[in-house]
């Protein structure tokens, strides 16, 4: 690799290593090359973990199958996929075109049919798990669960010793369309009798990337990375009138029990819900912190196999715990009064959320009915549709 030097020191001697072709060393590109990316995704990237590889299962609108064989097929931190092409050699001028390819198939990939790759793939390298289980495994890895619109735009990872020209130039212009290319660079060393390997990114540039701004990517990623803000109490009473039963189960219980590990079959048994139903009320948690508090972050922890068992836990932090039970009281306490009341109208029994203590007046049942209301249209907007 050009301007790099790499050197195998004994002491105060240091002797410089040849650089040399993978084939040289005896190398091949399925059973060696390959195999390293699985033991080690970080060569694609920080936070990949593998979900398939050598995937050929492509079918056309028609049932006819497509063999173009998928190298890698990763998935990042954020939920998206992550295509990687892998040469062993120098990439011919056409790498990027079937990357591109390979990217444009897998954009189809279903919640379903990830997790039943990555459930075929465990099996194949000796550990044996249901897609649910896979699923989970899956959704653990993105932090928040997996979301469609993020699969259906991957990102490619090109890693090859080297690149030609038209590959980089079309992998610059293709960048500044929008889409997310990365160029890995491998280059192995003989030093002695040892073979030595180093990867490094050769496209964006890091150093350059801290320094300048690109509209694109710059735009993209203003809209993918949210921070992670530390929730409030005040967050938790916004959130008291957005979550949902899933969600409020989830809650409790990690207020009952803070710094402990909650599993989510308790929080399923706790909301009533089937895990499909849990999954998938909490994936709404992760809109709504997206959107309507502007975070990456949920109010608690979640974390695969925390407890032991192979399954997601949630844990909270005391002081959060501590505001979360209190505020619950309150919403507790506020809808005994609204009951126990005398003279209010039947449709002030509705409501729970606290309202003007002038119980003479029809004040508190409007508030109550106006609460309700709201609660009603989210419930309804949540419902299944009929068909037309």
């Amino acid at each position: 690799m050009r301007d790099e030097h790499v050197f195998r020191v004994v002491g105060a001697s240091a002797e410089p290593a040849a650089p040399i072709t993978l084939a040289e060393a005896g190398f091949s590109e399925r059973s060696h090359l390959q195999e390293w990316v699985i033991e080690h995704p970080e060569m694609l990237g920080e936070g990949v973990m593998v979900v398939t590889f050598e995937f050929d299962q492509w079918r056309t609108w028609s049932g006819s199958q497509e063999r173009d064989r998928l190298d890698v097929l990763g998935l990042d931190r954020k939920g998206r996929l992550v295509v990687a092409e892998l040469k062993r050699d120098a990439a011919p001028d056409t790498v990027e075109m079937q990357a591109l390819k390979y990217a444009a198939m897998a954009s189809r990939f279903t919640v379903e049919e990830l997790a039943a790759q990555h459930a075929r793939y465990l099996a194949r390298r000796g550990e044996s798990v249901t897609p649910d289980e896979a699923k989970e495994r899956l959704e653990a890895h993105c932090g928040f669960g997996l979301a469609a619109e993020n699969l259906a735009r991957p990102r490619i990872v090109l890693l090859a010793s080297s690149f030609p020209p038209v590959v980089t130039a079309t992998t610059v212009w293709l960048t500044e369309m929008g889409l997310e290319i990365d160029l890995i660079q491998l280059q192995a060393y003989r030093a002695g009798e040892d073979v030595v390997i180093t990867v490094s990114q050769l496209y964006p540039v890091p150093d350059i990337e801290e320094f300048t701004v690109a509209p694109a990517r710059s735009a993209k990623s203003a809209s993918e990375q949210l921070p992670e803000i530390p929730w409030t109490k005040d967050d938790l009473a916004k959130l008291q009138d957005l979550a949902n039963d899933t969600v409020r189960a989830a809650l409790d219980l990690v207020s009952e029990r803070p710094g402990d590990w909650i599993p989510l079959r308790e929080v399923e048994a706790r909301a009533a819900r089937t895990y499909t139903q849990a999954r998938a009320d909490l994936a709404v948690l992760t809109m709504i912190v997206k959107r309507r508090f502007g975070r990456s972050n949920w109010p608690f922890a979640a974390r695969w196999a925390a407890g032991g068992e192979p399954q997601l836990y949630y844990r909270m932090e005391p002081d959060l715990a501590a505001a979360w039970r209190e505020l619950s009281t309150d919403r507790t306490s506020a809808a005994d009064r609204a009951a126990a009341a005398p003279g209010w109208p039947a449709i002030a029994l509705l409501g729970a959320a606290p309202c003007p203590e002038d119980r003479g007046s029809w004040a508190p049942a409007l508030c109550g009915f106006r609460s309700d209301l709201s609660h009603a249209a989210r419930a309804f907007s949540r419902a299944p549709r009929p068909g037309r």
